[in-house]
């Protein structure tokens, strides 16, 4: 059993049933599996990142685990609801870990099967104790993919555990270096939820297990998200009563988001 936070004792039990089942425990909008088939390519390097905020459409690809298995859906509601002209559609691509998911055929090449404006990607093995050091290569070739199909590519660095004040950072830390082998948004959810858990300590962002999302964190996920994609601030986006925060909740997750954001921005500069 590799060494990765996913993987504690607390939360054995709920992974393995869900690899009994779907692998990712779920999608947003659509999800999609298939069979594993070595993967031997190397990522080319060098592509600029293509900035498709402000388009007049959103078609979103996620790549990703149980973390990721409801932002799909958040985002269009999200997206739809503040930007009523834009068309939002997504789809989940399912797996544990990106090198899995890499290495299971078609899945590389649902890059190319629609015109997506930006594709997310979480799943990165690491460890915690700083031991072993997992390939990053697969990541980088979704990446390096992503750009030569001018799609937007963004990395989705896990929230910390429950009571784990430093892995957010970690995490945050591990997706940057990355990127910097090959150049990609990161979205800075880590540093988000730090904020956020020491300002709000009122509200319960983690699920029983303490390590998967609540239905508030995965709401404040999505916040960041749309922020990233979209371009818009998270700190004008109207209250819906429908999530399971209240309204000055809701406004307290907007301002944080955006000035972190603004102190670390998720994509390079042009």
């Amino acid at each position: 059993m590799t060494e990765n936070k996913r993987f504690r004792p607390l939360t054995v039990y709920i992974l393995l049933s869900c690899c009994i089942g779907l692998v990712a425990c779920g999608s947003g909008s659509n999800t999609e599996n298939s069979t594993s088939v070595p993967d031997t390519s190397i990522p080319n390097s060098g592509a600029a990142i293509v900035d498709n905020r402000g388009s007049a459409d959103y078609q979103i690809i996620i790549y990703g685990n149980s973390h990721s298995a409801k932002l799909g859906d958040l985002l269009e509601q999200l997206i739809s609801s503040e930007l009523t002209n834009a068309q939002v559609s997504t789809l989940t691509v399912s797996g544990r870990f990106l090198d899995e998911i890499v290495n299971t055929s078609g899945n590389v090449e649902k890059l190319q099967q629609a015109n997506w404006t930006h594709a997310i990607f979480q799943g990165q093995k690491y460890s915690q104790s700083g031991s072993v050091n997992y390939s990053t290569n697969e990541a980088e070739r979704l990446i390096a993919s992503a750009k030569e199909l001018k799609i937007t590519p963004i990395l989705f660095p896990e929230h910390p555990q429950q009571g784990d004040s430093k892995e957010g950072e970690l995490v945050y830390q591990l997706h940057l270096s990355i990127s910097e082998k090959e150049a990609s948004c990161v979205a800075p959810i880590g540093l988000v939820w730090d904020k956020a858990i020491a300002a709000l300590p009122e509200l319960n962002f983690y699920s029983a297990d303490g390590n998967h999302a609540s239905n508030a964190g995965h709401l404040l996920t999505a916040m960041t998200f749309y922020e990233v994609i979209t371009g818009e601030l998270a700190d004008t986006l109207a209250y819906n009563a429908a999530f399971a925060i209240s309204e000055q909740q809701h406004q307290q997750f907007g301002q944080i988001i955006t000035q972190v954001l603004a102190e670390h921005p998720a994509c390079p500069s042009s």
